[in-house]
């Protein structure tokens, strides 16, 4: 779905496949409805005083009984693929998990990493590995988003929110960090880099 990725990532394929799901369900559902009121209309269509008397019937309780059966069964589905989902947007207990600290701030982002290494508008992570993201605000709240990888969480002065993603591929994706929560009057310019390296190149940057 997303060209620059050879590989989907995780986080991605989770809300994809719930989309799509919901999709091909909601789909059905209006192909069955948009069927059958086209069906009645049609069949009880007024013919005119010449027309034969048209007799109504009261459905029995069977018929009931299997719609209701089946709008069970497909709220449950539903219910039981959104909840199943939440399984990958919780933070993974990864012990090899990078953590960077993340300070928004107007208008721009500052990454901090294990080692002391600050950069401004650039997040630089390993491939194929599992990136925790600590984000904060330094003055007004602000919303940090990557929509290629469908992850987002809140910056908010004072507490600290976390999100994780994991990118499979190198790579430099440019103004793919945006800012969501409107901020003032830059926010439109509120945005940065994802550059996504090999891991033996971020070891050897982690290392200089």
């Amino acid at each position: 779905m997303y060209s620059g990725f050879l590989a989907t990532p995780p986080t991605t394929a989770t809300y994809d496949y719930l989309f799509y799901w919901y999709l091909f369900f909601g789909t059905a559902a209006s192909v069955v409805v948009i069927s059958l009121l086209v069906f009645f209309m049609v069949k009880y269509r007024s013919r005119g005083d010449g027309g034969p008397e048209i007799v109504h019937k009261t459905e029995g309780w069977k018929v009931v009984l299997v719609t209701v059966l089946i709008s069970i069964s497909i709220l449950s589905a539903a219910e039981y693929q959104t909840f199943a989902s939440f399984g990958n947007i919780e933070i993974p207990n990864d012990p090899n998990a990078v953590h960077i600290g993340v300070q928004a701030f107007q208008w721009g982002w500052t990454f901090t990493y294990p080692d002391g290494k600050t950069l401004l508008n650039n997040l630089t992570v390993p491939a194929d590995r599992t990136v925790i993201l600590n984000i904060s605000s330094k003055d007004v709240f602000h919303s940090f988003g990557i929509s290629m990888l469908a992850v987002k969480e809140d910056a908010i002065p004072g507490k600290v929110n976390q999100l994780w993603f994991l990118v499979p591929d190198p790579g430099v994706y440019k103004n793919a960090i945006r800012c969501f929560e409107l901020c003032g009057v830059g926010h439109a310019f509120m945005v940065a880099d994802l550059t996504v390296v090999s891991q033996s190149a971020w070891d050897t940057w982690m290392g200089s």
